[in-house]
């Protein structure tokens, strides 16, 4: 009768595990689009997969994926911080649109892990804003996100970093960017003043600006851009627009073709995301 009971007990953990393989194979999923062609299928990480793809229709919200990652790839740089220059040349010091060659330097292909980003000081740029426009926009060129709080309020610095540029400049008007040690920089523009200077080291949360509405700006707020390498990406990718906290995701940074596209991806189980 004891090695019935035993034979039973094994039979209904196999069931079991049999059930719990086929549900993790169901998260098992990638988004359309070119990217997902480029992203090394030998080997899987068991705790990133990306989020649905939002053009996919709501009955079959996800595409049946391969494995995603390599593992070594991101041991070896899960989440970069880079030299970056203290000191800017002429061109870096009047255009927005910079490239940085060192982040691209060793790999066409970098991973930064926002859990780990979150373990350093960081700040949501316009604190208790609301969103005014998205990324994109009606226009389709919205290089940013513009955020809405009251003329004057202060414009922090999202990250670490060295102010490559601290001027007016076209539509922007009064425009700060920051390079920032984790290979990403970020815009802050229509600013009514400059609180920093050019080439200044600045810390998580520092005041860099002031909220106006200079350039083309039709009233007082914040436009606000994350790039990398110079191309710009949508910001609630980095930063929860609702709560202003930053996401817990993984951005996966590819250059082809002298391009930059930038994917989020999800961490599985999903209650990895929520312990921090």
């Amino acid at each position: 009768m004891l090695i019935r009971t035993k034979y039973v007990y094994a039979v209904v953990f196999m069931a079991l595990m049999l059930f719990a393989c086929r549900s993790v194979r169901d998260y098992l999923y990638i988004p359309a689009g070119n990217i997902a062609d480029e992203i090394s299928l030998s080997g899987l990480h068991p705790s990133i997969f990306p989020l649905a793809h939002p053009e996919l229709p709501s009955d079959r919200p996800f595409e049946l994926a391969k494995p995603l990652v390599r593992l070594e790839e991101l041991l070896i740089t899960p989440a970069p911080r880079f030299h970056v220059a203290e000191s800017f040349s002429l061109h870096e010091k009047s255009h927005v649109r910079v490239e940085d060659p060192r982040v691209f330097a060793d790999s066409s292909r970098i991973y930064i892990d926002l859990i780990m980003l979150r373990a350093e000081p960081y700040s949501f740029p316009l604190p208790g804003a609301k969103l005014l426009s998205p990324f994109g926009g009606r226009r389709k060129n919205h290089a940013g996100v513009d955020l809405k709080t009251f003329a004057g309020d202060t414009v922090r610095a999202a990250f670490d970093g060295v102010v490559r540029m601290a001027r007016e400049y076209s539509s922007y008007g009064n425009v700060v960017v920051i390079r920032h040690y984790n290979g990403l920089e970020t815009v802050y523009s229509h600013n009514s003043g400059h609180l920093v200077k050019q080439g200044a080291t600045v810390r998580a949360g520092q005041g860099v600006a002031l909220v106006g509405r200079t350039g083309r700006a039709t009233t007082d707020h914040l436009h606000f851009e994350t790039r990398m390498n110079g191309r710009a990406f949508d910001p609630s990718l980095l930063f929860d627009l609702e709560s202003r906290l930053l996401r817990s995701n993984i951005l996966v940074c590819t250059l082809k073709n002298k391009r930059v596209e930038v994917i989020s991806m999800q961490r599985f189980p999903p209650i990895l995301a929520s312990i921090n």
